[in-house]
């Protein structure tokens, strides 16, 4: 899949996005301030589907990570892509780096 993570996150405008008014169906967690999330939305040019976003917690402005359709297999993905974003923010989180050999 070639929207798992796109290679311009951050880079595009967000005032040219409309806003989403959607209730999570999943929160993962929480790490280095923000919030990962799983959102079900039908309003979008690409029909039903499933959102991964993160965004700072107590925030109110999202950004989409990974898009995946509305399906049990969908679903799998988004909770694989949601738990690497998560555990890549906890790693950022914790500063550690990769070990020196």
């Amino acid at each position: 899949m070639t929207n798992i993570i796109r290679p311009n996150f951050g880079g595009r405008d967000r005032e040219a996005e409309p806003a989403m008014a959607a209730e999570a169906l999943h929160i993962y967690g929480t790490a280095a301030g923000y919030l990962v999330a799983l959102l079900e939305d039908a309003g979008g040019p690409e029909g039903r589907c499933l959102k991964v976003v993160t965004g700072s917690v107590g925030g109110n402005v999202f950004e989409t990570v990974a898009v995946m359709p509305a399906t049990d297999e969908g679903r799998i993905d988004a909770d694989m892509a949601a738990m690497a974003v998560l555990r890549a923010l906890e790693v950022v989180e914790q500063g550690s780096g990769p070990a020196s050999a």
